[in-house]
């Protein structure tokens, strides 16, 4: 069976993780795509925190995302091989997604990872263009998205096994910029393996 090489990518929300993952995908026509958005829990699951002020669910912390699941899909893949691989086949499996560094399983899988920061200022901005499902209600942005979007940076920034092991990128840089850099060191890795 042949090499995986799992690339991370997390960060802010609207930051261009997506983005970038799906580039990835495109270009290493030996992939695959998993998605942490897919790993949300049902809109009426009892395991929601529901926030009373606002009259709804808090979407933006890891108790909203069956991220035990989303660890069994990856390793199922990644044992899976792939028909017609040959021994020394590299296959890139890509995972984006705003808390993938703060669940651990999946942190400890990926070989190559990235974070992609944002003001409040863009993140706000970019995210008031955006519909959810379900949508943001008032308030939501300033009350939940943000605050917990710097808590599980801090988490990340505070644990020197994780830090060292990311490599923070500017979420407002051109995409394609960051994608030709990402692009250069996964081959560079791949090279080196």
């Amino acid at each position: 069976m042949g090499k995986w090489i799992v690339i991370g990518i997390a960060g802010a929300t609207c930051s261009g993780k997506t983005t970038l993952a799906k580039k990835l995908h495109e270009k290493f026509k030996n992939s695959v795509l998993i998605s942490q958005d897919s790993y949300f829990l049902a809109k009426d699951d009892p395991r929601h925190v529901h926030i009373p002020e606002l009259n709804h669910h808090n979407w933006d912390i890891l108790e909203s995302l069956d991220m035990e699941k989303m660890h069994s899909d990856i390793l199922e893949i990644m044992s899976s091989g792939g028909a017609g691989r040959k021994e020394n086949d590299v296959q890139f499996l890509i995972v984006d997604g705003f808390l993938l560094f703060n669940y651990k399983p999946i942190f400890d899988l990926c070989d190559i990872r990235y974070f992609l920061e944002l003001s409040r200022e863009e993140c706000e901005r970019r995210r008031s263009r955006r519909v959810y499902d379900p949508p943001d209600v008032p308030r939501y942005f300033e009350v939940v998205v943000w605050p917990q979007y710097a808590r599980y940076k801090k988490e990340i920034q505070e644990d020197e096994a994780l830090v060292k092991g990311i490599t923070f990128l500017d979420g407002t840089v051109n995409n394609d910029q960051t994608f030709q850099r990402i692009l250069r060191e996964i081959t560079q890795k791949c090279q080196r393996n």
